[in-house]
This record gives structure tokens, C-alpha cells and sequence, in this order.
């Protein structure tokens, strides 16, 4: 048992079909998604939900994809997450893809996984009708109701007069071909099968240790990994997500983030599911803070890049409306009645919380490197930063920082059941994270030699990550070990924790630090590629590019005066457009040096 994570009052799964079951029994006709069809907000309880689960499994046995490979590629909806849950029970492979691929990406990942179908939004009808010829181990393209529409009224939600006719039928041979299909016809068709007395959701064998998933980590098919996880590790990273974290029942989610990465899947869907918390799916990143004030969540969460987003507008905000001395004012005066015990923070920033809905209590951020800053802010605030870190291949959780002994500048102890160690540390301490557990992969897909690279014969699984571990067991990440700078001094330069203190510079809006070599190929210091915020330069004033540039180093300058020699800025190049992210909103650090 992990002594900072002790077994407490807490629903444990064992499976993808008892979770699925026993929340629709114990949460009912409470809300589990919300979601807006047409303009209008439309609710699906943990019973309906169910339902329709059981619906779509028993439909898959009947048209013989029961232990095949699925994919799912589109926008979040209900019917992406009911494919996710309903491909696994069902003994099959989920295949989630990135739906910001580019076509032929995708082609190659349904090739590569060998999936005989595909789930997919309306968006990819056109293109999958086009290259169907490329894909001929697909026998079936499911299309997804899209976010944009309301159900017609044969869809199994509608009442049961909708259905009289067909469910007063006898058991008939599966009637759907081969070829495009829509989500309602498969959810109807289940419905027909369990009103006859079909019993395969209920009787089908489950296998914890079998892989159930393959997520393709980021690159094109050819660099790409594909990380095999089973049903055991996705149901020991769930558990140590509710384990590990303050979510209740009683909390409410806005989910912002893409569902094809385990993160979203594991922390913000599947963890509600289990606790039988709400979650409300946010329609696109342009009305991400208009989701937050319709929704009005408890909790979040976000990567990154959405905290500091967060973070840089209630300044902004304060400052455009001239409350900006005021807010200092209050944070001044609320850490000085902290420090008597008196907790005045609900008061005393009730507007910026206002922001959020009003009622946001906590944020679990992980997906890549938060700025340490930002937890100590947000605290001042009253809202809670719990940071976490993960990674694909431990489904994704390997450690939290627990609220109720946060410790600033580390991700936490790792939770239940995993063990974290150092591999190879340093004078300092600081080696390679490994953990150990059940939330380990299985491997990567056909890439035995790529496995052992990571998992070693006593089974201990190499992150890639540098950190060290203090003596109460807590992590500290220091950088990506494939990302370290070595100088031509012998010195290590880790350039995330310098983009830490270049994105503190309000006219830096994105930023990488990367080691460029001389004539004589050395690495003789850091240069930064930035990419101001053009906007807030023309605020004050720079209203052209060269202006925002003498800005920019200008306070560059200021800053490595804070910095050690080897680990100041010496050249600077400013770009005028963003860099190339992931759909999560981390920059492809191996796309920068080809833009």
C-alpha cells in the first residue's frame, strides 16, 4: 500500500463491463455526459448510458467483430466514448486515432493495426468513400452521429413506440451489409437482439491481461510507436486516479481535451464514470472559457498550455477593466490573513473565480511541463493545482501531487501500486525515472526490439525522463532525457526549465530552447526561439516586429542576469507564427528545426 495514497472509502473496477453495469446501477438517472447537439444541451444519465453500451456490445458480437481490432477517430461525443468502452468489453482492440492526422496518416495507422472496422465522425466520410480500395481489411465504416446534429427519431433514445415494431419481431440473422453504416443502426440493432433475450454482454469472458488497446504515439506511421496496453493496466490507472485525487460524485468536469489520449480517457471520462461524476463536453477550443461559464465546473482537467492561457487572461482581464492594482491589493492582504488562519480567498477574488463558472475548486494538470510558478498562483486564488505526470505507457499515470501535501516543483509520489526509482543517478542525484507496476504497457506494437529498449529484464520500464526522487518519495522532473543540450563545457542544459523562465516574460507567447553548433560542430550556448505575443506587444506600443524584437531582449537580457552563464540566452530568433503542436498542445520539438 502507498503511504501517501492509503486505501480510503473508494469505488475500485475490475473490469470495462463492471464499471459500465454497476455505475448505471448506482448513479441512474444522474447525469454522467452533457453535451450541445444543434445549439441545444442535451443530457445522457449513467443508466442510458449503460444502456446504450450494452447495446453496442451486443451488436458488435453479432456482426462477428467481437475480438477484432476497431478503430474511433472524431470529435468527443457520447457514441465516441460508448465505441471506446464497447470494443474492449466486447474482447476487441480499440484503436483511437488523432483526428487532426493527415488522411494518408490514417490510412497507414488502419492498415498498420490491421482494424477490420472504423467509427468515425461525419467529417471522414468523404475521405474513407475515396480511399476504401487502400483500405481493404475495413468491412465496416461506422459513421458517429456528429456534434452538429440531433438523433433522428429511430435512435434507441427516443421512446420505446419508436421501436415497438422492431423489438415485437423474432430473433432475425444480422441485416446490416457490409460498408458504411450509421452509430444509430448498430445501437438499434443491439436493442432488437437484448429485447429477444440476447445474453452475450453478460456472459462474454474478460481477459485483464490481453492487450485491449494500441495508441500510436505522435510522428508519422513510420517513426510511429504503437503502445499496447490491457484492460489491467487502463483499470489500475483509473483506480489510482480516483484513488489519488479529491474528485467525488458531487463534482462536475468540463472535458476539454482530445479523448484519443489516455490522459483525457482515463482522468477526465472513464475516472468520472467510475465515481459517478458529471462531465460536459466542451463543443471546440474557441468556446473553451464559454464552456467554463455555461457548465460552471468544480474541477478540471488540462495540460499546461490551458493554465497559463487561463492564467495570462485573469491578468489581462484585471488590467483592461483597470482592476488590476486592485487584484494586487487583494493578494496582498490575502496572504497576510492566511497567515493568521483566515481564509478569505471565495471573497476576495470571487470575480476572477467568476471566470470559471464560480465554482472551480481544483485542477489535476499533466500532459507535459507545468511552470512550477503557476501552482503557488492559482493557490492564492483559491483554486487547487494538483499536477500529475504520465505517460502513454503507463496508461498514463505514474504519480500525483496530493492536495493535502502538495509539495511545489514536483509531480508527487508515484501512486498505488507503481514503483518509481532513479536509474544511473548522478552527483546530484538525478538520473533516468523508471516505475514499475501495474500500469506498465505490454509493449509496442510488432517492435519486440523497441520494448526492450524501454523495459528491462526486471521488468522496470524507462520513462526517458530525468529527475530525482527526495526522501519522502516525491518526483521532481528536470527534463526530457532525449531533450538535454550537452555544451562543449561538459555542462547539461535541460531547455524546459529555461522556457519556464522565458514564458514568464509577458511578450513571449511560445518559446523553445535549443543548442545550435558552431563551424566546428560544438554547442557553445542556448539559443531561444520565440514567438511573441504580438498582441499584447502592440499594447504596449511596439507596433512592428522589430520593435516587439529590441523588446523581447530587452527583457531577455534582464533575465539571464537571474541565470548561471551556462544557462543564459545567447542568441535569439523570433518567429512570426506558432509552432507546430499536438492535438494535447505540446510543440513538436522535431518539427522545429524543418519549419
Amino acid at each position: 500500500m502507498n503511504r501517501f495514497f492509503p486505501q480510503k472509502e473508494k469505488r475500485v473496477m475490475t473490469d470495462f463491463r463492471s464499471l459500465v453495469v454497476d455505475s448505471a446501477e448506482s448513479y441512474g438517472e444522474k447525469d454522467y455526459l452533457k453535451y450541445k447537439r444543434e445549439g441545444e444541451i442535451q443530457s445522457l444519465s449513467f443508466r442510458a448510458f449503460g444502456d446504450e453500451v450494452r447495446r453496442l456490445t451486443t451488436a458488435l458480437f453479432e456482426m462477428g467483430l467481437s475480438g477484432k481490432r476497431i478503430a474511433v477517430i472524431g470529435e468527443t461525443t457520447p457514441e465516441w466514448i460508448m465505441t471506446y468502452l464497447s470494443v474492449i468489453i466486447s474482447g476487441g482492440v480499440i484503436v483511437p486515432l488523432d483526428r487532426e492526422l493527415q488522411h494518408e496518416e490514417i490510412c497507414g495507422f488502419l492498415n498498420k493495426a490491421c482494424c477490420e472496422a472504423v467509427f468515425h465522425s461525419p467529417a471522414f466520410t468523404e475521405a474513407f468513400t475515396e480511399s476504401r480500395d487502400r483500405l481493404s481489411g475495413i468491412r465496416y465504416f461506422v459513421t458517429l452521429p456528429s456534434s452538429k446534429k440531433k438523433y433522428a427519431s429511430t435512435h434507441p433514445y427516443a421512446t420505446e413506440e419508436d421501436t415497438a415494431n422492431e423489438t415485437a419481431a423474432p430473433r432475425p440473422q444480422f441485416p446490416l451489409d457490409e460498408g458504411f453504416l450509421p452509430f444509430a443502426a448498430l445501437t438499434l440493432r443491439g436493442k432488437v437482439l437484448l429485447d429477444c433475450g440476447d445474453t452475450t454482454f453478460d456472459t462474454c469472458e474478460t481477459e485483464l491481461e490481453r492487450m485491449c488497446a494500441i495508441l500510436f504515439t505522435s510522428g508519422t506511421t513510420g517513426t510511429s510507436k504503437g503502445v499496447m496496453l490491457s484492460q489491467k493496466n487502463l483499470v489500475s490507472a483509473i483506480n489510482s486516479s480516483h484513488q489519488s485525487t479529491e474528485f467525488s460524485g458531487n463534482d462536475i468536469l468540463v472535458s476539454v481535451l482530445p479523448t484519443h489520449h489516455t490522459y483525457e480517457m482515463t482522468c477526465g471520462i472513464l475516472t468520472p464514470l467510475l465515481i459517478g461524476a458529471t462531465v460536459c463536453i466542451n463543443e471546440s477550443l474557441k468556446t473553451v472559457l464559454k464552456s467554463f461559464m455555461l457548465h460552471r465546473p468544480t474541477a478540471l482537467v488540462l495540460v499546461p498550455l490551458y493554465v497559463s492561457t487561463i492564467y495570462k487572461k485573469i491578468w489581462d482581464t484585471a488590467e483592461k477593466s483597470g482592476k488590476k492594482k486592485a487584484l494586487e491589493t487583494a493578494l496582498t492582504a490575502s496572504g497576510k490573513t492566511m497567515r493568521f488562519g483566515l481564509d478569505l480567498r471565495k471573497l476576495l477574488f470571487s470575480s476572477v473565480r467568476a471566470a470559471f463558472g464560480g465554482r472551480l475548486k481544483m485542477i489535476v494538470c499533466g500532459g507535459a511541463p507545468l511552470n512550477p510558478d503557476f501552482v503557488p498562483r492559482f493557490d492564492e486564488f483559491g483554486i487547487s493545482i494538483v499536477e500529475g505526470y504520465g505517460i502513454t505507457e503507463c496508461a498514463p499515470l505514474i504519480s500525483v501531487n496530493p492536495a493535502f501535501a502538495k509539495k511545489y516543483h514536483s509531480v508527487g509520489p508515484a501512486v498505488a501500486g507503481l514503483d518509481s526509482r532513479i536509474d544511473a543517478p548522478d552527483a546530484e542525484g538525478i538520473g533516468e525515472i523508471c516505475v514499475k507496476g501495474p500500469n506498465v504497457m505490454l509493449g509496442y506494437y510488432e517492435d519486440p526490439a523497441a520494448t526492450e529498449a524501454v523495459i528491462d529484464e526486471d521488468g522496470w520500464f524507462h520513462t526517458g525522463d530525468a529527475g530525482y526522487i527526495d526522501e519522502d518519495g516525491y518526483i521532481f522532473i528536470t527534463g526530457r532525457q532525449k531533450n538535454v543540450i550537452v555544451l562543449n563545457n561538459g555542462k547539461n542544459v535541460f531547455p524546459e526549465e529555461i522556457e519556464e523562465h522565458l514564458l514568464d516574460i509577458e511578450l513571449i507567447r511560445e518559446c523553445v530552447v535549443v543548442g545550435r553548433e558552431n563551424d566546428e560542430g560544438q554547442t557553445v550556448g542556448l539559443t531561444a526561439l520565440i514567438f511573441p505575443d504580438f498582441d499584447r506587444a502592440r499594447e504596449r506600443g511596439y507596433e512592428d516586429i522589430n520593435a516587439t524584437t529590441d523588446a523581447v531582449k530587452r527583457e531577455v537580457a534582464l533575465l539571464n542576469k537571474t541565470l548561471p552563464g551556462f544557462k543564459q540566452i545567447r542568441g535569439i530568433e523570433i518567429r512570426q507564427t506558432e509552432f507546430v503542436k499536438t492535438t494535447t498542445k505540446k510543440i513538436k520539438r522535431h518539427k522545429v528545426n524543418e519549419e
